[in-house]
């Protein structure tokens, strides 16, 4: 008999950003590695003879975390990894809807039969990944070992092992980040002990509780958005942008006056013509309630994309839309293939330094601007691979 236990890896971008990350690669949050030693604490005293994960960074992280306690390594297999989402991959959750209205609904109330282009059914995910787990247990037979692997693709997991028929996939549920499911696989048996157990946390560390998802299919409730590109042809556009920076000067800097609207609009009119999505709008429905505008002009700094503006209306700050504009951003930087996101942010602007660093941003020094002095705020976006992080993992592909 074999013990596996079974994880989720912890909070990652596309839980708080609210974007399709399927077989995306991404990183965790900074909430991720305050949830990690909890987990690291659980399995302190649990005796294991191997731990797996998958090789998507997000997995192999969470997994590093309980063999770095250990003095392990950590195995790393893409059997494990998590469903693949094909077309939808990096989109956020909320343009789903309106760009493929009838996947999305059967996404919603029927995810078993479900396929994106391009990609899997969430029970053919579990069948593979099953399979990756079926094929540990037979090579370490007797053993207990420890695999980190992704949220449907142990859904579908435990709809097999569970016995359920795929239309009962939603008494399954979704389990929260860094949750534990326990198996005994004996011959072709597979018995489950237990599973979605993250009590390791406590509730100020849940990504659930944190981000309200409440209903019952464990998908989130509150505000998300989706965003357009900005249209320089628009009036309409031009004159909501106006309201942004407006908006922008008034938060940074306490008034207007040093706002040149012409210049700001020449500027924000050759980011959009650089970069189809340098500037967005955000969206909630058919409301704009935000803008992310990406300085992709300035390549002082190659490895290094500038954030223009971001701005959220006054009614939507505090919905959780900051991570969302932030995931935006993020998005469109790591495709150019930089390797960190700046922003300058005026010393005294104190809500601009709290969301900088509530997201894992550190300041790198004073640089003088027009309209004064700004602190320089920096944060890494690259996503590493097995390859540039070998000492830390066994690759068994």
């Amino acid at each position: 008999m074999t013990t596996v236990y079974l994880i989720r890896h912890a909070e990652a971008e596309g839980n708080v950003y609210r974007r399709c990350h399927g077989q995306y690669d991404s990183l965790l949050t900074e909430r991720a590695y305050q949830q990690l030693p909890y987990l690291a604490d659980r399995f302190e005293d649990v005796l294991l003879d191997a731990i797996y994960a998958s090789d998507l960074y997000r997995a192999r992280h969470t997994a590093k975390a309980i063999a770095d306690r250990k003095g392990m390594k950590v195995h790393v297999r893409p059997v494990l990894r998590e469903i693949a989402m094909g077309e939808w991959e990096d989109k956020t959750w909320a343009i789903l809807p309106r760009e493929a209205p009838e996947q999305y609904a059967k996404w919603q109330t029927r995810p078993w039969e479900c396929e994106v282009p391009g990609g899997e059914r969430v029970l053919d995910t579990g069948d593979r990944v099953l399979g990756g787990l079926r094929q540990l247990a037979q090579e370490w037979d007797g053993k207990s070992i420890a695999v980190v692997s992704h949220g449907s693709a142990i859904r579908g997991i435990l709809c097999r092992v569970l016995g359920y028929e795929p239309e009962q996939i939603g008494q399954v549920g979704w389990g929260d980040n860094t949750c534990v499911a326990k198996f005994e696989f004996d011959g072709d048996t597979i018995r489950p002990i237990y599973w979605n157990d993250a009590s390791h946390l406590p509730e100020d560390l849940s990504t659930f509780a944190k981000i309200g998802w409440t209903n019952s299919r464990g998908m989130p409730m509150s505000v998300q958005a989706w965003f357009r590109p900005y249209d320089p042809e628009s009036a309409e556009d031009r004159a909501l942008l106006i309201g942004f920076a407006r908006e922008f000067y008034r938060n940074a800097y306490g008034s207007t006056d040093m706002l040149d609207e012409d210049a700001w609009m020449a500027d924000t009119d050759a980011m959009a013509a650089k970069h189809d999505r340098a500037v967005t709008i955000g969206m909630v429905e058919d409301q704009p309630v935000a803008l992310v505008r990406m300085n992709v002009c300035d390549e002082s700094e190659p490895e290094i994309g500038k954030v223009g503006s971001f701005v959220i209306s006054e009614d939507y700050r505090g919905t959780g839309l900051s991570g969302q504009i932030l995931g935006q951003a993020i998005s469109v930087y790591r495709a150019l293939g930089k390797d960190y996101l700046c922003a300058y942010v005026a010393k005294n602007n104190a809500r601009a330094h709290g969301f900088y660093d509530k997201y894992g941003f550190h300041n790198q020094g004073e640089v003088m601007k027009p309209e004064g002095m700004h602190d320089k705020m920096v944060k890494k976006i690259k996503v590493e691979s097995v390859a540039e992080e070998s000492e830390d993992f066994i690759w068994e592909g």
